[in-house]
């Protein structure tokens, strides 16, 4: 513990709530452990300097503050969760056996037992369950209910839990797949749906017992449409999610649909809808609904960066593309290192349309460099691919056709390796490279090119709900923006009426 620097951290982590609680805590041992308390205050105010020579004496003081730091902020914690709640009565009820006081053990056990049924809580309610049957050893109150009764509810309770832990499983299962290819063609949607179905998938979501069950239910749908670009579909159960009763769930497990249901509306290019979700994630963030752990904050972060540029690129709002940028960049540098290499990523590739569209190609460069050299890092290659696609234009524009040549070259070579009959994105992106070896080549020229861009642009949307994708979407607006020697966010401003929020 010492040697990773446990106690300092924890201390330093303490707000003055609970500093005030440790000190209120140990108030009584003041007097005989002095030497704990120096070694806090020490550590608190930065002065402390270990000792050359690490003795046992002084490993369990660090032992014995730790410990007794966690007492005073859990023994006397007055978080008023759900499971705070039924934790303390839990303990109460236990305690209250212990004095060889069933009755009053059973009127708190059944305080909890109405907790855990209200938001599903299965593992305290089986524990619960078996605090009755120990209290039941000691006596048998009136106007309770029967042994029999108590057996049936336990029953059921397995069920649920082997029902839940099942959905879990399927819920991983496909996250997996999505994690490892991103979109997925025909045939191998079908083989993933097959195994789904053989692990146990309920057919349709009355075949859930509990609500919680039904979240995962709705998540899994989401995740096997979205994976294969049936996004109106994935829309469709991720807004059950958003109606359904939502007391069972965990913060955690809320934000996620949240967030899940963001995704799918930019699919569908609801930006007025994403930024309203967005914004309800944020407000409910700084009020420490979601905790204050690193990892929600990059992935609030991550989706507000994503999704809320890209809306207002969108839209062709200028100046909310402005601040937004400014405001990723400023959090980039706040997080530094803690920022994941993928993550590093997909931000570069919203930081680089969002320059795109502001016309700084200095810096949207720099982006695209970014995603094209991180290739063999072997993390997201739908953000290398982006910045393959993005390297078209931009070389395009720069008008260096040896460079367009051998780089559209190599990316033909890569997207050819991943050629497949019922892949319609990497057909596309072989024909777009082709297309601007032609171009290279003098086979074709500017207008034609670009023509033949906004051609197959359109064509693949064509295969889509609402005939949108929202990685394809930029590119066309780009296209447009180039035909029609139009500044890229006007030309996005006059096509949001009859593409965008419908």
């Amino acid at each position: 513990m010492a040697k990773k620097n446990h106690l300092e951290t924890l201390i330093y982590s303490l707000t003055p709530t609970e500093l005030k609680r440790f000190s209120l805590y140990t108030k009584s041992y003041a007097a005989s452990n002095k030497s704990y308390f120096q070694l806090f205050k020490e550590i608190r105010n930065k002065t402390h300097k270990r000792p050359s020579k690490y003795s046992n004496k002084y490993a369990q003081n660090r032992k014995y503050l730790y410990r007794m730091i966690l007492e005073s902020l859990i023994f006397k914690n007055k978080e008023k969760s759900p499971e705070a709640e039924v934790l303390f009565l839990i303990k109460s009820a236990r305690f209250l056996i212990n004095k060889q006081l069933p009755d009053q053990a059973y009127n708190v056990i059944n305080k909890a037992l109405q907790i855990v049924r209200k938001y599903e809580m299965i593992g305290f309610h089986l524990e619960l369950i078996g605090l009755e049957k120990e209290v039941r050893m000691y006596t048998n109150p009136k106007n309770y209910r029967d042994d029999q009764a108590i057996v049936d509810e336990e029953k059921e309770l397995i069920v649920w839990q082997k029902h839940l832990l099942t959905i879990k499983l399927i819920y991983n299962h496909i996250l997996t797949y999505k994690k490892k290819y991103g979109y997925i063609d025909k045939q191998l949607g079908k083989k993933l749906c097959k195994e789904v179905q053989e692990m146990g998938m309920p057919e349709t979501e009355d075949q859930c017992l509990t609500y919680k069950e039904k979240y995962y239910y709705y998540y899994s749908n989401v995740l096997l449409n979205w994976i294969v670009h049936k996004h109106k579909k994935a829309y469709e159960y991720s807004k059950k999610f958003l109606s359904m009763n939502i007391e069972p769930l965990t913060k955690v497990e809320y934000l996620n649909g949240l967030l899940e249901h963001t995704s799918n509306a930019v699919c569908l290019g609801r930006s007025d809808e994403v930024l309203d979700i967005l914004s309800i994630v944020k407000k409910s963030f700084d009020r420490g609904e979601f905790g204050l752990y690193d990892n929600i904050a990059l992935k609030i972060f991550y989706y507000r960066s994503n999704y809320e540029l890209l809306s207002y690129v969108f839209v062709g709002n200028r100046e909310k593309v402005e601040e937004k940028l400014l405001e990723i960049e400023k959090e980039k540098k706040k997080w530094g290192d803690k920022i994941p290499a993928e993550m590093q990523l997909i931000l570069a590739a919203a930081l680089k349309l969002g320059y795109i569209a502001l016309g700084n190609l200095k810096k949207a460069g720099q982006q695209i460099s970014l995603l094209v050299n991180n290739y063999k890092t072997g993390l997201r290659l739908d953000a290398y691919e982006d910045g393959l696609m993005s390297n078209f234009l931009y070389i395009f524009i720069k008008d260096d056709l040896d460079y367009l040549e051998n780089f559209a070259s190599k990316a033909y070579q890569h997207f050819m390796k991943h050629e497949s009959k019922d892949n319609l994105d990497v057909d596309f992106k072989i024909k777009i490279s082709k297309l601007f070896i032609d171009y290279a080549k003098y086979k074709i020229n500017k207008k034609q090119l670009l023509e033949k861009f906004k051609y197959l642009l359109e064509d693949k949307m064509s295969h889509f709900d609402n005939n949108f994708s929202e990685s394809d979407y930029p590119y066309l607006i780009w296209v447009n923006s180039l035909i029609e020697k139009k500044d890229f966010l006007e030309m996005a401003a006059e096509m949001a009426p009859v593409r965008i929020n419908l």
